[in-house]
């Protein structure tokens, strides 16, 4: 079995297996997108002789870490024919995936899994609680009555003086919000090729543009894409647009993160909501990430050792002085009782917050020192990531 960048001879067979392997057949709008991705990602293929057998695609993307916007590997349509599985084609394309985002500096990766245990096998974790709410019409939010300045378009009627405001103000924002990521064109072009009835309205104070939502309407059900606010009053004033809906929606659906407290200053705040864990993490190339990792407060050094069998370059023990400089150590020149030791999985979800240090070492099972403990948990920032997009 040959593992090898896809050539342009062959992306009709790569369109032939997403088609085969997922639930609809790309057509369209839609196929054009995926022709798009598939020029402009690393396409790896699995070849039996001349015959495309196995593939996935790493997605030229970005991804804000605490402040930093780290190039990132997003993972999709991965996919095998029933016939060739159970072959270790899966194990090969993402061992190659791995090398190949070392070698384009995407020291980061994201991907949905189909299976939280086989992704988690090559060393991606969860990192993300999306909370999917249902509003019912009598728990819709109610913040008065007030005349703002809300400007609407849509995709098909479109203001692009409107829309360039929004895309800097979504990309200022995920470079603020931990897990953030930018949009450029191509991304948007992505949405307007999957979204096309979207809808966009956009509240100004002032001149100003202050927030933002992206939604549509379907059967009665007003569902919101984005919610991206500056501030309380962005937001009070983008929930009564959206009330405003009331006489032709029954329901408003959405996600948000199930760490916002969302509808905590709703009248009604006893509605469904569900959790779900959709996306996992993983850190590529240790060294280049802790040596951009934005440190919160580093007053000794901390050591720790990686395990990371599908990328050796990441099994060493790696020294981060109180200056935040990174060298790689030999085990034996450090006391082990100093050694935050971790799995590559425990550590990408605890270095982008979203487990606490205690929680990596309870996962972990693995006991440290407590004044190392302490150092680590002053060092490592602790807010929630959160990622909405979907590749």
């Amino acid at each position: 079995m040959k593992i090898q960048l896809v050539p342009e001879k062959d992306y009709e067979q790569v369109h032939r297996l997403r088609d085969y392997s997922f639930p609809s057949k790309y057509k369209g709008a839609r196929r054009d997108d995926f022709q798009y991705w598939m020029e402009h990602s690393t396409t790896i293929g699995a070849y039996d002789e001349q015959k495309l057998v196995g593939q996935l695609l790493v997605l030229p993307l970005n991804m804000t870490v605490h402040g930093v916007n780290y190039d990132m590997g997003g993972i999709g349509f991965v996919a095998t024919y029933p016939e060739y599985r159970n072959q270790g084609i899966m194990k090969k394309l993402m061992t190659k995936s791995l090398e190949k985002m070392r070698q384009n500096k995407q020291y980061i990766s994201v991907l949905a899994p189909f299976s939280v245990s086989f992704y988690r096998h090559f060393g991606w974790e969860l990192f993300f609680d999306k909370l999917h709410y249902s509003i019912p019409s009598e728990s819709f939010p109610q913040f008065g009555n007030k005349i703002d300045n809300i400007k609407r378009f849509s995709f098909e009627w479109m203001n692009e003086e409107v829309f360039q405001a929004i895309q800097h103000f979504h990309n200022e924002h995920a470079m603020t919000n931990n897990g953030g990521m930018c949009r450029n064109t191509a991304w948007w072009n992505r949405i307007a090729r999957r979204d096309p009835d979207s809808h966009f309205a956009a509240y100004f104070d002032g001149e100003t543009l202050a927030g933002y939502i992206r939604y549509d309407i379907k059967n009665l059900t007003f569902i919101v894409k984005d919610f991206v606010v500056l501030d309380t009053l962005a937001e009070q004033a983008l929930w009564r647009f959206v009330t405003s809906h009331k006489a032709s929606v029954y329901t408003i659906e959405g996600d948000t993160s199930a760490a916002s407290h969302f509808g905590f200053h709703f009248d009604q705040p006893q509605f469904k909501k569900e959790v779900s864990q959709e996306v996992m993490v993983r850190i590529v190339d240790v060294l280049p990430f802790l040596q951009q990792y934005s440190w919160d407060n580093l007053k000794e050094s901390l050591y720790v050792s990686i395990k990371d069998p599908f990328a050796p370059w990441n099994e060493k023990l790696f020294h981060i002085n109180k200056f935040g400089e990174i060298d790689i150590m030999e085990e034996s020149l450090v006391e082990t009782k100093h050694i935050l030791s971790l799995p590559i999985t425990i550590f990408s979800s605890m270095i982008v917050g979203y487990l606490s240090v205690k929680e990596a070492l309870l996962y972990a099972n693995y006991t440290l020192k407590k004044e190392a403990v302490e150092n680590w948990m002053q060092a490592v920032r602790n807010e929630q990531p959160t990622f909405y997009e979907y590749f």
